[in-house]
Protein backbone atom coordinates (compact mmCIF):
# COMPACT_ATOMS: atom_id res chain seq x y z
CA UNK A 1 0.00 0.00 0.00
CA UNK A 2 1.51 3.39 -0.97
CA UNK A 3 2.26 5.75 1.88
CA UNK A 4 0.47 9.06 2.42
CA UNK A 5 3.64 10.96 1.47
CA UNK A 6 3.44 9.44 -2.01
CA UNK A 7 -0.32 9.79 -2.45
CA UNK A 8 -0.82 13.32 -1.08
CA UNK A 9 0.79 15.21 -4.01
CA UNK A 10 -1.42 13.35 -6.47
CA UNK A 11 -4.52 14.17 -4.44
CA UNK A 12 -3.55 17.83 -4.70
CA UNK A 13 -3.62 17.44 -8.50
CA UNK A 14 -7.24 16.25 -8.38
CA UNK A 15 -6.70 12.48 -8.27
CA UNK A 16 -9.03 10.48 -6.07
CA UNK A 17 -7.36 8.34 -3.43
CA UNK A 18 -8.09 5.20 -5.44
CA UNK A 19 -6.72 6.75 -8.64
CA UNK A 20 -3.56 7.77 -6.79
CA UNK A 21 -3.10 4.25 -5.40
CA UNK A 22 -3.53 2.72 -8.85
CA UNK A 23 -1.12 5.14 -10.50
CA UNK A 24 1.57 4.63 -7.84
CA UNK A 25 1.18 0.85 -8.13
CA UNK A 26 1.53 0.97 -11.92
CA UNK A 27 4.62 3.18 -11.67
CA UNK A 28 6.26 0.38 -9.73
CA UNK A 29 4.68 -2.75 -11.23
CA UNK A 30 3.51 -2.04 -14.79
CA UNK A 31 2.38 -3.51 -17.02
CA UNK A 32 -0.60 -5.06 -15.25
CA UNK A 33 -4.21 -5.95 -15.90
CA UNK A 34 -6.99 -4.16 -14.05
CA UNK A 35 -7.74 -7.36 -12.18
CA UNK A 36 -4.16 -7.67 -11.00
CA UNK A 37 -4.16 -4.03 -9.89
CA UNK A 38 -7.35 -4.57 -7.87
CA UNK A 39 -5.90 -7.63 -6.19
CA UNK A 40 -2.61 -5.90 -5.41
CA UNK A 41 -4.14 -2.83 -3.77
CA UNK A 42 -7.02 -4.68 -2.14
CA UNK A 43 -9.87 -2.80 -3.83
CA UNK A 44 -13.09 -4.03 -5.51
CA UNK A 45 -12.56 -4.95 -9.15
CA UNK A 46 -15.47 -2.86 -10.42
CA UNK A 47 -14.26 0.29 -8.62
CA UNK A 48 -10.72 -0.31 -9.84
CA UNK A 49 -11.82 -0.56 -13.48
CA UNK A 50 -13.77 2.70 -13.17
CA UNK A 51 -10.73 4.43 -11.68
CA UNK A 52 -8.51 3.03 -14.44
CA UNK A 53 -10.86 4.49 -17.05
CA UNK A 54 -10.73 7.85 -15.27
CA UNK A 55 -6.93 7.73 -15.16
CA UNK A 56 -6.85 6.93 -18.86
CA UNK A 57 -9.07 9.95 -19.58
CA UNK A 58 -6.72 12.09 -17.49
CA UNK A 59 -3.76 10.86 -19.48
CA UNK A 60 -2.09 9.35 -16.42
CA UNK A 61 -2.02 5.80 -17.77
CA UNK A 62 -2.14 4.11 -21.15
CA UNK A 63 -4.10 0.92 -21.82
CA UNK A 64 -3.46 -1.80 -24.35
CA UNK A 65 -6.76 -2.24 -26.16
CA UNK A 66 -6.25 -5.99 -26.58
CA UNK A 67 -8.32 -8.62 -24.86
CA UNK A 68 -6.50 -8.33 -21.51
CA UNK A 69 -6.40 -4.49 -21.43
CA UNK A 70 -2.91 -4.22 -20.01
CA UNK A 71 -2.28 -0.93 -18.15
CA UNK A 72 0.92 1.08 -17.89
CA UNK A 73 1.58 4.33 -16.02
CA UNK A 74 2.70 7.38 -17.97
CA UNK A 75 6.19 8.30 -16.67
CA UNK A 76 5.95 10.69 -13.72
CA UNK A 77 7.93 13.51 -15.38
CA UNK A 78 5.77 13.36 -18.50
CA UNK A 79 2.59 13.40 -16.43
CA UNK A 80 3.71 16.27 -14.18
CA UNK A 81 4.91 18.36 -17.13
CA UNK A 82 1.50 17.99 -18.78
CA UNK A 83 -0.34 18.80 -15.55
CA UNK A 84 1.81 21.90 -15.14
CA UNK A 85 1.06 23.08 -18.69
CA UNK A 86 -2.65 22.49 -18.11
CA UNK A 87 -2.52 24.43 -14.85
CA UNK A 88 -0.79 27.37 -16.55
CA UNK A 89 -3.38 27.35 -19.35
CA UNK A 90 -6.23 27.30 -16.84
CA UNK A 91 -4.54 30.02 -14.83
CA UNK A 92 -4.27 32.29 -17.88
CA UNK A 93 -7.93 31.72 -18.77
CA UNK A 94 -9.03 32.44 -15.21
CA UNK A 95 -6.87 35.56 -14.98
CA UNK A 96 -8.29 36.88 -18.26
CA UNK A 97 -11.86 36.23 -17.16
CA UNK A 98 -11.40 37.70 -13.69
CA UNK A 99 -9.68 40.81 -15.05
CA UNK A 100 -12.92 41.74 -16.82
CA UNK A 101 -14.86 41.89 -13.58
CA UNK A 102 -15.54 45.20 -11.87
CA UNK A 103 -13.01 46.04 -9.19
CA UNK A 104 -14.29 46.07 -5.63
CA UNK A 105 -14.62 49.38 -3.83
CA UNK A 106 -12.03 50.69 -1.37
CA UNK A 107 -11.94 48.59 1.78
CA UNK A 108 -10.64 49.94 5.09
CA UNK A 109 -11.30 46.74 7.02
CA UNK A 110 -8.61 44.70 8.79
CA UNK A 111 -8.47 41.02 7.86
CA UNK A 112 -6.81 38.12 9.64
CA UNK A 113 -4.52 35.78 7.71
CA UNK A 114 -4.39 32.22 8.99
CA UNK A 115 -1.62 30.30 7.22
CA UNK A 116 2.09 30.83 6.62
CA UNK A 117 1.65 30.15 2.90
CA UNK A 118 -1.11 32.76 2.63
CA UNK A 119 1.00 35.35 4.44
CA UNK A 120 4.07 35.00 2.24
CA UNK A 121 2.01 34.81 -0.95
CA UNK A 122 0.24 38.05 0.04
CA UNK A 123 3.63 39.66 0.72
CA UNK A 124 4.93 38.62 -2.70
CA UNK A 125 1.87 40.04 -4.44
CA UNK A 126 2.04 43.26 -2.42
CA UNK A 127 5.64 43.69 -3.56
CA UNK A 128 4.75 42.76 -7.15
CA UNK A 129 2.09 45.50 -7.37
CA UNK A 130 4.20 48.04 -5.47
CA UNK A 131 4.87 51.12 -7.60
CA UNK A 132 7.47 53.13 -5.69
CA UNK A 133 8.40 52.19 -2.15
CA UNK A 134 8.30 49.31 0.34
CA UNK A 135 9.36 49.49 3.99
CA UNK A 136 9.80 46.41 6.15
CA UNK A 137 10.58 45.44 9.74
CA UNK A 138 11.92 41.89 9.52
CA UNK A 139 13.41 39.21 11.73
CA UNK A 140 16.01 36.98 10.00
CA UNK A 141 13.81 34.04 8.93
CA UNK A 142 11.15 36.09 7.09
CA UNK A 143 13.93 38.19 5.58
CA UNK A 144 15.47 35.10 4.00
CA UNK A 145 12.07 33.83 2.89
CA UNK A 146 11.43 37.07 0.99
CA UNK A 147 15.00 37.70 -0.19
CA UNK A 148 14.42 36.81 -3.84
CA UNK A 149 11.18 38.81 -4.05
CA UNK A 150 12.72 41.86 -2.37
CA UNK A 151 15.73 41.86 -4.66
CA UNK A 152 13.44 41.49 -7.67
CA UNK A 153 11.41 44.51 -6.51
CA UNK A 154 14.57 46.57 -6.07
CA UNK A 155 15.79 45.46 -9.51
CA UNK A 156 12.70 46.96 -11.16
CA UNK A 157 13.29 50.30 -9.45
CA UNK A 158 11.28 50.00 -6.23
CA UNK A 159 12.83 51.71 -3.20
CA UNK A 160 13.07 48.89 -0.65
CA UNK A 161 14.22 49.58 2.92
CA UNK A 162 14.42 47.05 5.75
CA UNK A 163 14.84 47.45 9.47
CA UNK A 164 16.70 44.26 10.35
CA UNK A 165 18.02 42.66 13.53
CA UNK A 166 21.08 40.86 12.19
CA UNK A 167 23.62 41.67 9.54
CA UNK A 168 22.33 41.00 6.03
CA UNK A 169 22.99 42.22 2.50
CA UNK A 170 20.71 42.34 -0.51
CA UNK A 171 21.36 43.69 -3.97
CA UNK A 172 19.73 47.11 -4.32
CA UNK A 173 18.03 46.98 -0.90
CA UNK A 174 18.56 49.48 1.94
CA UNK A 175 19.12 47.55 5.19
CA UNK A 176 19.38 49.31 8.55
CA UNK A 177 20.36 46.95 11.37
CA UNK A 178 19.02 47.74 14.84
CA UNK A 179 21.90 48.46 17.23
CA UNK A 180 20.33 46.13 19.83
CA UNK A 181 19.23 43.56 17.28
CA UNK A 182 20.89 40.60 18.99
CA UNK A 183 19.26 41.36 22.34
CA UNK A 184 15.85 41.79 20.69
CA UNK A 185 16.15 38.45 18.91
CA UNK A 186 16.91 36.75 22.23
CA UNK A 187 13.98 38.47 23.93
CA UNK A 188 11.39 37.36 21.36
CA UNK A 189 10.93 33.59 20.95
CA UNK A 190 9.43 33.83 17.47
CA UNK A 191 9.87 35.86 14.28
CA UNK A 192 8.00 38.87 13.01
CA UNK A 193 7.33 40.21 9.53
CA UNK A 194 5.94 43.70 8.96
CA UNK A 195 5.52 45.14 5.46
CA UNK A 196 4.03 48.34 4.04
CA UNK A 197 3.94 48.99 0.29
CA UNK A 198 3.47 52.46 -1.19
CA UNK A 199 1.88 53.57 2.08
CA UNK A 200 -1.29 51.90 0.72
CA UNK A 201 -1.48 48.46 2.28
CA UNK A 202 0.22 46.71 5.15
CA UNK A 203 0.73 43.23 6.53
CA UNK A 204 1.82 42.36 10.07
CA UNK A 205 2.65 38.81 11.10
CA UNK A 206 4.21 37.01 14.04
CA UNK A 207 5.33 33.38 13.83
CA UNK A 208 6.07 31.03 16.70
CA UNK A 209 9.49 29.42 17.09
CA UNK A 210 8.28 26.42 15.08
CA UNK A 211 7.07 28.67 12.24
CA UNK A 212 3.33 28.47 12.86
CA UNK A 213 1.25 31.66 12.69
CA UNK A 214 0.43 33.21 16.05
CA UNK A 215 -1.13 36.38 14.65
CA UNK A 216 -1.30 38.11 11.29
CA UNK A 217 -3.42 40.89 9.79
CA UNK A 218 -3.63 42.64 6.44
CA UNK A 219 -5.41 45.84 5.50
CA UNK A 220 -5.77 48.07 2.49
CA UNK A 221 -6.77 51.00 4.66
CA UNK A 222 -4.78 53.95 3.29
CA UNK A 223 -4.88 55.81 6.60
CA UNK A 224 -3.66 52.90 8.73
CA UNK A 225 -1.10 51.98 6.07
CA UNK A 226 0.29 55.50 5.98
CA UNK A 227 0.52 55.65 9.77
CA UNK A 228 2.50 52.42 9.87
CA UNK A 229 4.61 53.44 6.86
CA UNK A 230 5.57 56.59 8.76
CA UNK A 231 6.39 54.58 11.89
CA UNK A 232 8.66 52.09 10.11
CA UNK A 233 10.34 54.89 8.14
CA UNK A 234 11.07 56.76 11.37
CA UNK A 235 12.52 53.61 12.94
CA UNK A 236 14.74 53.11 9.91
CA UNK A 237 16.14 56.61 10.40
CA UNK A 238 16.53 56.10 14.15
CA UNK A 239 18.39 52.80 13.68
CA UNK A 240 20.76 54.43 11.22
CA UNK A 241 21.35 57.40 13.53
CA UNK A 242 22.03 55.13 16.51
CA UNK A 243 24.56 53.13 14.52
CA UNK A 244 26.34 56.27 13.35
CA UNK A 245 26.38 57.74 16.86
CA UNK A 246 28.04 54.59 18.15
CA UNK A 247 30.69 55.07 15.47
CA UNK A 248 31.29 58.68 16.58
CA UNK A 249 29.47 60.44 13.76
CA UNK A 250 29.54 64.23 13.58
CA UNK A 251 26.46 66.44 13.41
CA UNK A 252 27.02 66.91 9.69
CA UNK A 253 27.15 63.16 9.15
CA UNK A 254 23.93 62.70 11.09
CA UNK A 255 22.21 65.33 8.97
CA UNK A 256 23.37 63.39 5.91
CA UNK A 257 21.79 60.22 7.33
CA UNK A 258 18.46 62.01 7.79
CA UNK A 259 18.74 63.48 4.29
CA UNK A 260 19.43 60.01 2.88
CA UNK A 261 16.10 58.71 4.18
CA UNK A 262 14.02 61.73 3.20
CA UNK A 263 12.44 59.88 0.28
CA UNK A 264 10.72 57.39 2.59
CA UNK A 265 8.64 60.04 4.33
CA UNK A 266 8.19 62.27 1.30
CA UNK A 267 4.92 63.73 0.14
CA UNK A 268 5.08 61.88 -3.19
CA UNK A 269 4.58 58.40 -1.72
CA UNK A 270 1.48 57.04 -3.55
CA UNK A 271 -0.47 56.17 -0.40
CA UNK A 272 0.01 59.67 1.01
CA UNK A 273 -1.10 61.31 -2.23
CA UNK A 274 -4.23 59.18 -2.59
CA UNK A 275 -5.07 59.55 1.10
CA UNK A 276 -5.01 63.36 0.94
CA UNK A 277 -7.09 63.31 -2.23
CA UNK A 278 -9.63 61.02 -0.60
CA UNK A 279 -9.93 63.18 2.52
CA UNK A 280 -10.13 66.37 0.48
CA UNK A 281 -12.96 64.93 -1.61
CA UNK A 282 -14.73 63.85 1.55
CA UNK A 283 -14.42 67.37 2.97
CA UNK A 284 -15.78 68.95 -0.21
CA UNK A 285 -18.71 66.51 -0.20
CA UNK A 286 -19.48 67.20 3.45
CA UNK A 287 -19.34 70.99 3.06
CA UNK A 288 -21.25 71.15 -0.23
CA UNK A 289 -24.43 73.28 0.16
CA UNK A 290 -27.70 71.42 0.05
CA UNK A 291 -29.67 71.91 -3.21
Amino acid sequence: MPTGDVLAPLLDFGFTELEAEIYVFLVQAAPATGYRVAQAIGKPVANTYKAIESLQNKGAIIVDEGANRICRAVPAEELLDRLERRFQQNRRRAAKALSRLDKSEDDDRIYQLESREQIFERCRHMLARCEQIAVLDLFPAPLEELRETLEAAADRGIKVAIKAYAQATMVGVEISVHSQGGAILKRWPGQWLNLVTDGREYLLAYFGSDGHVLQSVWSGSPYLSWVYHSAVSAELVLSAIQRHLENGATAAELREVIHHFRYFSGSKVPGYVSLLRRFEESERSTNRPAP
